[in-house]
């Protein structure tokens, strides 16, 4: 196999920089800013560094040190900073960087070769693969550290030259990690599942060659053309609709979905909403909560990690709630009991000594309770996470709700990113989480994530829909 890998990178690919990088920056001075940012207005930091893990922190910040002193190239500071951030152990903790086409690689290719080298014994990774609107082509191999690459050999667009390093992909303890050409980040996930391939829940594509999609798996892709993001409705048979929603990331096109199938749903027994591969993003499940709604949903406290960025941001964004009247048509959300919580934290807040303070949220008010549909299936998976996972708590006071699946990937204990904190250099973004769940202290779920209640791991993922059609008609 090591003999394969050799040949086809010698053969096929000849990985190179596209020119010189230019740029630079100081990483100790960032690496410091990051270290001191973070341990201001980190909410996690008091817990993740104290008792006996304070020996383990400050070893490793010592030897991140080092490996900064001297460093000026932003790719490899950003490495050092990654491992930094990644210690925590918290996906909502986020730093990247966006590359310039400086940065980008580059690879000489031999097409013939390459597909003959394909038709050998292979890693199931390893492959051409397309995108949902075939105007990009990437092949997956294997490199000899035992990771893979994804090099560009079609391109309809011209900011893609065929060539390019399209995308890195890593084996980790949960399955695979991605970055792509453009833009470093911490450990993204990615999922093999037969024929397509998941970026998270921002690509998906699909295997041509040497063995191509099923039927099925060319349907799915298809669901993501023209940035879709797989979005997608079906009625199953007469009792059950099902919703297809991988991204909250986009809520206009959660709306429309959800709006251009309303009557339907309002009119079916069963509906499955399927959140496989939803990494979160925005609020799009709100659109979702007045069919199952049976009470007022209460989104209980969250406690802002106090430090003065910290005050500042939350004091702006309650200070309109305190200075002005409520709208007509808020006045629902901001009662008069919560309006005044408000007031005397705008007041105290700024004053308080403690490394915690309470912020309450809003009760989401119940309108009325739709008769249909009767009972809904909420399905989840591994790369489940963010608002997601959050929308999974809410949905526990739901009297209509299953949960099905298997546990979510866990990155919602710590939240609160409205902005980044900036660095001297100007290219890395650094999002610092400053605000626990009202969770966090009793039920963490970072380290476990969420099980539903059925439990799908022992099914293969193709069956579970099918599944839980059946399954939902024995209630």
């Amino acid at each position: 196999m090591k003999k394969c890998i050799s040949t086809f990178v010698v053969c096929c690919f000849i990985v190179l920089n596209i020119s010189a990088q230019n740029t630079s920056c100081n990483c100790l001075s960032n690496l410091d800013t990051v270290i001191s940012n973070t341990s201001a207005n980190y909410a996690g930091f008091p817990d993740k560094t104290s008792g006996n893990k304070t020996t383990a922190y400050h070893n490793m910040v010592n030897a991140l040190h080092k490996r900064a002193n001297g460093i000026t190239d932003p790719v490899t500071c950003f490495a050092i900073i990654k491992d930094y951030v990644a210690w925590f152990k918290d996906r909502h903790f986020d730093f990247s960087y966006a590359t310039d086409s400086t940065q980008w690689r580059l690879s000489t290719f031999n097409e013939a070769q390459l597909r003959k080298s394909l038709l050998k014994k292979r890693q199931p990774l390893e492959g051409i693969w397309t995108n949902p609107d075939s105007t990009l082509q990437i092949a997956i191999r294997q490199t000899p550290s035992g990771n893979y690459e994804g090099i560009v050999i079609k391109s309809l667009d011209k900011k893609i030259p065929v060539g390019l390093v399209y995308c890195t992909i890593n084996k980790t303890t949960r399955g695979y990690s991605y970055e792509k050409y453009n833009y470093l980040t911490m450990d993204y996930p990615a999922q093999l599942q037969g024929g397509v391939l998941r970026l998270w829940n921002a690509e998906l594509w699909g295997k041509v060659y040497p063995k191509e999609m099923n039927a099925t798996e060319q349907t799915e892709l298809a669901t993501w053309k023209n940035y879709n993001f797989g979005l997608d409705f079906k009625q199953l048979d007469q009792q059950t609709a099902y919703l297809k929603i991988p991204t909250f990331s986009r809520d206009n096109l959660v709306q429309k979905l959800i709006s251009d199938n309303d009557s339907i749903i309002r009119h079916t027994k069963y509906l499955i909403v399927d959140l496989r591969n939803n990494g979160g993003g925005n609020t799009g499940w709100a659109y979702l909560l007045p069919y199952l709604m049976t009470q007022p949903i209460g989104q209980g406290n969250n406690y802002l990690r106090l430090s003065p960025k910290n005050t500042q941001r939350v004091l702006a964004e309650i200070k309109p709630l305190v200075e002005n009247p409520i709208q007509d048509e808020l006045k629902k959300y901001y009662t008069p009991s919560l309006v005044q919580q408000y007031q005397q934290i705008y007041k105290e807040m700024p004053l308080a000594k403690t490394a915690f303070y309470t912020i309450p949220s809003v009760t989401i008010p119940l309108d009325s309770i739709t008769p249909h549909p009767v009972l809904i299936a909420l399905v989840f998976d591994e790369l489940c996470g963010s608002s997601t996972e959050y929308f999974f708590q809410v949905s526990k006071q739901s009297k209509k709700i299953i949960r099905y699946g298997t546990s979510t990937l866990g990155m919602m204990d710590y939240a609160g990113m409205p902005q980044s904190t900036p660095l001297p250099f100007k290219g890395y973004y650094l999002a610092i989480p400053d605000t626990k769940s009202s969770w966090t202290d009793t039920a963490p779920i970072d380290a476990t994530g969420l099980q539903p209640e059925k439990d799908l791991s022992k099914i293969p993922q193709t069956e579970w829909v099918d599944f839980i059609r059946r399954d939902l008609k024995q209630y």
